[in-house]
């Protein structure tokens, strides 16, 4: 019988695995495809942009507003676009290079791909200590029964 409890038990933790993985695999290909639209979005806008410029320098039409609608537009996606990759990074377990964009490990020290030096998240919250020097600590209070027993 435990036979058969340890097969159930496999079974089971494998159906779980291929299930948690494919939830992944689904999860990055959404952000890839995501990213791709949003691209040929930002394309298509900055060819709007041209085609207005262009127009504006062989017409002497004015497109100011239009164009400058255009680039706030396409600023935003390109702001998604960046949101995106900040989160196919995280579902692929990595991160993204603040110097190069390169797509660097999580435990990884240095960039591979430009040889930037990595500060993690750790080493950036570790600089804000909660000091507060009107608040006493042990070894404050041992110093300060010290020099009243000097005194005395």
């Amino acid at each position: 019988m435990a036979f058969f409890d340890d097969l159930q038990k496999s079974v089971t933790d494998a159906a779980y695995y291929t299930a948690k993985k494919t939830g992944e695999l689904t999860g990055i290909a959404r952000v890839k495809f995501n990213i791709k639209a949003e691209e040929v979005r930002l394309k298509s806008t900055y060819a709007k942009i041209g085609s207005l410029f262009y127009s504006a320098e062989r017409e002497g039409l004015d497109h100011t507003e239009e164009i400058t609608a255009l680039i706030t537009q396409a600023d935003k996606i390109n702001g998604d676009i960046s949101a995106y990759r900040e989160k196919l990074a995280e579902l692929r377990k990595s991160r993204t290079c603040s110097e190069c964009g390169g797509r660097i490990s999580k435990s990884a020290s240095f960039c591979p791909s430009c040889g930037a030096k990595i500060v993690r998240e750790e080493e950036e919250n570790s600089d804000d200590t909660d000091y507060d020097p009107f608040v006493s600590t042990e070894a404050d209070d041992d110093d300060a029964e010290d020099e009243e027993d000097e005194e005395k």
